[in-house]
């Protein structure tokens, strides 16, 4: 009952603040997206219907109404989600298995376009860094009861030991392992660099111990995939460390405390993975990427949602298996939605990288923008995770990779505007704008507020 009441009470607020600052509202469809309250509580919120459309419509609503004030230029990735949102709805015209495809469509087409919305709300600084506390702690409210129980039960595959019953969503542990191990760099992130909680050093510790629950519990899920996510989240955040001599040393010890500590049902599990042939679900994935392949030849246009249904996968026995899932977001994407969509994707990721690293090098050494340099490290960070361990998981359209790329877009178009007023202004700029040109107040385009330091209207760039 009292969980009931308090899932209530976070989406009511989430409503009601949303009326005064409409990027709450947008917070709030994030936060019942990745953590499905209607789920969770077992009164009030799963007895009201469509809890996310509500949310959503709220969101959207708020923002035309009363936050329409310095909209981000129409980037790259947002053009290419824009389009994705278009291509995967045209798929379904020429699907392979319509009636299994809509579903999956209803809500990925959501997730889609809500990532490409999410720019022209999320702005300022104050706005990133609640968007990125929003991720971490609706995750936190997945791991942490995870993390407890692997300390006292050692974890297992296919254990569920989350809040969530299922095995979908953060209930599935595959995903729930990409997905906090994502955490992981916006939590460390966020112990150095915030604005909208104290700093102390408890609270930083806090959130170091978050990372900490985050690795702990995607160790606990024993799955294989969590372990290439690690080895590849600790190399990237090894090589964009400014450290190295420090992080080095722990990325160690932490490796050594991992092998030393789990059991030997796990050490077994993994050890899979040096021969795929050697486990019935490795050896299926490679057979339907095979299949894939051999679909795509045939169908550079994709087959629509869920496709796979369709699949024919022969196994060296002659064992005979059909509609077996794609097994890895690649192929996943590669399979639904042909070339043209499979090319979105990639240009999607490539821009991201290419964006951010360049974001880093211009920032880091300007004081007033440093943060933003640390955070596009730990959005490069996540997406590694995402692109690494995704590879092995069907969970190309699930939202923790659109929000990133929503909030890589987010930071670079904020660290675009605080140089754009930054910068002297000449001719008639000049004359339009006298005494603004180049100051401090004009350097952080939509975070300053016009009335109100928090909760006021934007000002207009």
């Amino acid at each position: 009952m009292l969980r009931s009441l308090f899932m209530t009470l976070i989406y009511v607020s989430f409503l009601g603040l949303g009326t005064a600052a409409p990027f709450v509202a947008t917070l709030g469809y994030v936060w019942v997206d990745m953590f499905r309250p209607q789920n969770v509580a077992w009164f009030i919120m799963n007895q009201i219907p469509n809890v996310a459309l509500i949310m959503g419509v709220a969101a959207l609503g708020s923002y035309f109404a009363m936050d329409r004030r310095s909209p981000p230029r129409l980037t790259l990735p947002m053009a290419l989600t824009l389009l994705m949102g278009g291509w995967m709805t045209a798929s379904m015209f020429w699907a392979e298995v319509p009636y299994a495809g809509w579903p999956k469509w209803d809500w990925a087409f959501k997730t889609v376009m809500f990532a490409a919305f999410i720019p022209l709300v999320i702005r300022s600084r104050v706005q990133i860094e609640a968007f990125a506390q929003v991720y971490v702690l609706t995750m936190a409210a997945n791991f942490i009861p995870f993390a407890a129980k692997v300390l006292i039960s050692g974890g297992g595959y296919g254990r569920n030991l989350g809040i969530m019953g299922g095995n979908a969503n953060l209930s599935e542990g595959g995903l729930l392992a990409i997905a906090v191990l994502m955490t992981i760099p916006l939590s460390l992130h966020l112990s150095r660099h915030r604005l909208l909680v104290p700093k102390t050093r408890l609270i930083n510790y806090g959130y170091v111990a978050l990372a900490g629950a985050a690795l702990l519990t995607a160790l606990g899920t024993y799955e294989r995939s969590a372990l290439i996510g690690m080895a590849a989240l600790g190399v990237y955040m090894f090589t964009r460390s400014q450290r190295k001599l420090l992080f080095g040393p722990v990325l160690a010890v932490i490796a050594v405390a991992v092998l030393y500590l789990m059991a030997s049902a796990w050490v077994d599990r993994i050890n899979t993975i040096t021969d795929p042939t050697a486990d019935q679900s490795a050896l299926t994935r490679l057979l339907v990427w095979g299949w894939t392949i051999k679909y795509v030849a045939a169908h550079p246009f994709g087959g629509g949602f869920n496709c796979f249904v369709i699949d024919r996968i022969v196994f060296p026995n002659g064992q005979v298996m059909f509609g077996h899932a794609f097994e890895s977001s690649y192929f996943e994407i590669l399979g639904e939605q042909g070339w043209v969509g499979f090319g979105m994707f990639l240009g999607t990721i490539t821009w991201i990288f290419i964006r951010l690293r360049r974001l880093a090098r211009r920032t880091r050494k300007i004081p007033h923008l440093a943060w933003c340099a640390d955070m596009a490290d730990a959005v490069q960070s996540g997406l590694i995770v995402f692109l690494s361990a995704g590879a092995f998981l069907d969970v190309g359209f699930q939202p923790e990779f659109w929000y990133f790329t929503a909030m890589s877009v987010s930071l670079s178009e904020y660290v675009r505007r605080v140089e754009q007023q930054s910068a002297p202004a000449s001719g008639w700029r000049a004359r339009a704008l006298p005494g603004m040109a180049g100051t401090a107040a004009s350097a952080a385009a939509g975070a300053p507020w016009r009335r109100r330091p928090a909760w006021g209207r934007p000002a207009p760039l």
